[in-house]
């Protein structure tokens, strides 16, 4: 795991991400009238080449939700664009289809997937209930709330359990489902539950008994 929400498969030099949600800010300001500054996929971007650098993965896999809508590709800036075009060159990438994806067929240079297996390990954008297999996944953007020094913290974490690992959104501008929701109980297995949050530089590993709901 990193600190940057990615989860970095050493033995297969493989890099996960999930819910990069680019262009997000520029759905809400045409669809909803918001006035959100149009920068989250350039900063998404930069975050995702630091972990990149930083793993020097062989390849990489987007678990879904890479777009926020279907029409987001064309309204990539034309600087993100060329961002993201030597990313995926330069780094073999596989995208599973997520439910914000919509029809991406026509992406240049992109194939997606609804699901991708690594030797018994099952990738996919929504987890799905009563898997045998170990299941990773993204789409429920996981965060735990705790207490720290009088003060509420919420921070977004990875959520894991015996057969689960789902991963935090690594979008600039996605909200979070508190991990104590009860919309995980139907996906998530009762054993091993655990948490590890993100910090700015570090990771901290922490029991559901210590998380707040909101």
């Amino acid at each position: 795991m990193d600190h940057s929400g990615a989860l970095y498969l050493p033995e297969h030099k493989t890099l996960i991400v999930a819910d990069l949600h680019f262009e997000k800010a520029t759905t809400l300001n045409e669809k909803r009238g918001s006035s959100f500054p149009p920068y989250d996929t350039r900063d998404t971007l930069n975050r995702l080449h630091n972990v990149i650098r930083r793993r020097q993965p062989d390849r990489m896999i987007c678990l879904g939700d890479t777009w926020h809508d279907s029409d987001g590709p064309s309204r990539m800036q034309a600087e993100d664009r060329e961002a993201f075009r030597n990313l995926i060159t330069n780094c073999k990438t596989h995208f599973i289809i997520g439910n914000h994806d919509g029809d991406l067929s026509e992406v240049d240079g992109v194939s997606f997937y609804s699901q991708i297996d690594i030797e018994g390990i099952m990738l996919r954008h929504e987890p799905v209930e009563d898997e045998a297999l170990f299941q990773i996944c993204g789409h429920l953007h996981p965060v735990a709330k705790v207490k720290q020094k009088g003060r509420l913290i919420r921070r977004r974490c990875f959520y894991l359990s015996k057969r689960q690992c789902v991963l935090p959104a690594m979008g600039s501008l996605t909200g979070g489902l508190n991990c104590l929701d009860s919309a995980y109980e139907r996906f998530m297995s009762h054993e091993d539950r655990h948490v590890v949050i993100l910090g700015r530089d570090r990771l901290y590993q922490l029991s559901m008994r210590s998380l707040i709901a909101d």
